[in-house]
């Protein structure tokens, strides 16, 4: 049996973070284990899902883009980060325990673009690279996992080739904040063809993307497998998925925003443009 279905932004976002949740690995390190949670719009739905209660997901981020422009949530805006210990949650930054990590633990972290060919890009304003600058290099040498829940939407042509430009320092101009570009082409990137293909005895196909009146970014899949697998997928998404409401958007005031690489920086309200405000 195949059947289709479309998913908004928000929808998605909810679906990886169930598929992220029923993750043996996941679970495991949550366990067992250290399991992080980085800060990420898609990372948030996954941490509601595993800690199974309401957390404050538009607050839950650092990069963020928002309102048609890359912009940075102040610090004393942003919800504390979470990390899981042998079942406990421990309300510190995920970089204080670094250099804890060992076998089965797992680290979550969001991504902003993914190609065809599992490529994962990372936007980077922090001088130091941010969550990639503090994980990325000590989790790969001693062989730990980085699984990055992100969005069919997000779907470029080449992360490869996208990585060679950009950087705060390259960069002459920008509207909202300059970034540079990590690409990880060694990375386990989750999508919703992941999370279906976790929950469910389907095979998921990216089928078709984007719409308007409300449906900009959304993604329409085709699912195909046994008529009892289908079935069950298909209650779940119009049971639990569909409906889900976008995330209200929260933006600091650019006049006293720490982050020197943006081009509203220090702008007054009444100052900046009409999609800002």
């Amino acid at each position: 049996m195949q059947a289709l279905f479309t998913l908004t932004p928000a929808e998605s976002k909810r679906l990886i973070g169930k598929g992220i949740a029923a993750l043996p690995e996941v679970q495991n390190a949550k366990k067992n284990g250290y399991l992080l949670v980085s800060r990420g719009s898609t990372t948030a739905y996954c941490l509601e899902e595993i800690l199974g209660e309401k957390v404050a997901k538009e607050r839950y981020l650092a990069g963020q883009t928002i309102r048609g422009v890359l912009c940075v949530l102040d610090a004393g805006e942003r919800a504390k980060p979470v990390t899981f210990h042998k079942g406990d949650v421990l309300p510190v930054e995920p970089n204080t325990v670094a250099d804890k990590l060992g076998p089965g633990d797992v680290l979550l972290k969001g991504g902003n673009a993914l190609d065809a060919f599992g490529n994962v890009g990372v936007l980077m304003a922090n001088p130091a690279g941010g969550t990639m600058g503090a994980f990325y290099m000590g989790m790969k040498a001693r062989g730990l996992e980085i699984i990055y829940p992100v969005g069919l939407e997000k779907l470029i042509p080449s992360v490869e080739e996208a990585a060679r430009y950009g950087g705060t320092m390259a960069l002459e101009k920008a509207i909202g904040c300059r970034v540079g570009m990590a690409c990880v082409a060694d990375g386990r990137p989750f999508t919703e063809i992941d999370a279906l293909e976790t929950l469910f005895d389907v095979a998921a196909v990216h089928y078709a993307s984007g719409g308007w009146g409300g449906a900009e970014g959304c993604v329409t899949i085709i699912v195909e497998g046994p008529d009892d697998g289908v079935t069950k997928c298909m209650e779940f998404i119009e049971g639990k998925i569909k409906g889900e409401p976008a995330l209200p958007g929260v933006k600091g005031p650019c006049k006293t925003c720490p982050i020197g690489v943006c081009s509203f920086k220090g702008k007054d309200d009444k100052d900046l443009p009409g999609y800002l405000k």
